[in-house]
């Protein structure tokens, strides 16, 4: 059983979790819920089935997390009891705080898409979502690319081609539910 460490630290700090496998989104809910501030760093990048390539997320340094605690204010028990949650990285039974500036630092890269591999060039069979106009937040495949930098795309479900769209408007598809309506 884990117990509260019997240290107190000046404000809060950022510890890294062991998540389950797969468990990533469910941690990140749970603690969320549970009132802490966390963080998972994820690549993006494309993949392709049925030549068909899309945009997924993935988690960048496996299967950690990491979540700010303020302690005592917040329990430590409350993270490693939370859904996902495998366990806290500790030293001798006492959760090991990271340092912040490198965990900041590594937030701040990954909102300035460092780690972002979808950037640039959408490739042909690539899945997308139209951002502006008649087919605004709708599915689309990329069929084609013009010398001028626009594309050729195909909303999903229509027999109409749309052409010379700009790239501003289009955004790489991330796990999007091919299942839901688009109207």
């Amino acid at each position: 059983m884990f117990q509260e460490p019997m240290i107190s630290f000046d404000g809060p700090k950022w510890f890294c979790v062991v998540v389950e496998p797969g468990a990533h989104r469910a941690a990140e809910y749970f603690l969320g819920a549970a009132g802490f501030r966390t963080f998972a760093p994820k690549v993006r990048k494309w993949v392709s089935h049925a030549r068909v390539k899309t945009a997924v997320e993935r988690p960048l340094i496996g299967r950690y997390l990491f979540v700010e605690v303020d302690h005592p204010r917040q329990s430590f028990a409350a993270v490693q009891g939370a859904q996902g949650v495998e366990s806290i990285i500790s030293h001798i039974g006492i959760p090991s705080a990271m340092p912040r500036a490198d965990v900041e630092d590594l937030l701040r890269r990954y909102l300035n898409g460092a780690f972002d591999e979808t950037a640039g060039a959408i490739p042909m069979g690539g899945r997308v979502c139209i951002m502006e106009g008649k087919f605004e937040n709708w599915l689309a495949t990329v069929t084609g690319r013009t010398a001028g930098g626009r594309y050729t795309v195909k909303p999903v479900g229509q027999q109409v081609e749309l052409r010379r769209v700009y790239p501003h408007s289009l955004r790489p598809a991330v796990g999007f539910d091919l299942t839901r309506s688009t109207s």
